[in-house]
């Protein structure tokens, strides 16, 4: 064991056969991936600086974008209506959450909240690129 260094998925082995990637099948993959990464200290990162500037960024572009609260951002909690706040811009990724490659539920345990830290920890901001957004987050 060597302190710090963390392995799952294809470099950690495991049974060989069938729906097997690398030795784990990728149920194996995923839960232990998850597991692990929910362990791995992360250093937090100056996230009130980069949200202003993304929403000044943003605001510029996207003038006719209403200003939307938490309290808003939270009636949009269910599966069949979410809603998340990445980097300062409101997001409605009802439809998009059956389509994401990594599961729904990723999204949907974020609906109603802000779930910039959590986006920031696996995807880069240019993914953003492709959804419109519904509002500023104010």
């Amino acid at each position: 064991v060597i302190s710090g260094l963390h392995a799952v998925g294809e470099v950690s082995g495991g049974v060989h056969g069938d729906n097997r990637l690398g030795g784990n099948s990728l149920l194996e993959c995923t839960v232990f991936g998850t597991i692990v990464g929910k362990r791995i200290p992360i250093r937090p990162r100056n996230l009130s600086l980069q949200l202003n500037q993304d929403v000044d960024e943003f605001s510029v572009g996207k003038a006719e974008l209403p200003n939307i609260t938490m309290a808003e951002v939270q009636q949009h909690n269910t599966e069949g209506d979410c809603w998340v706040v990445i980097h300062g811009m409101v997001y409605d990724l009802t439809e998009f959450a059956d389509e994401h490659p990594a599961g729904p539920e990723s999204i949907i345990d974020l609906a109603g909240q802000d779930g910039t830290e959590e986006f920031q920890a696996v995807h880069g901001e240019n993914i953003l690129e492709d959804f419109d957004p519904v509002g500023v987050f104010v």
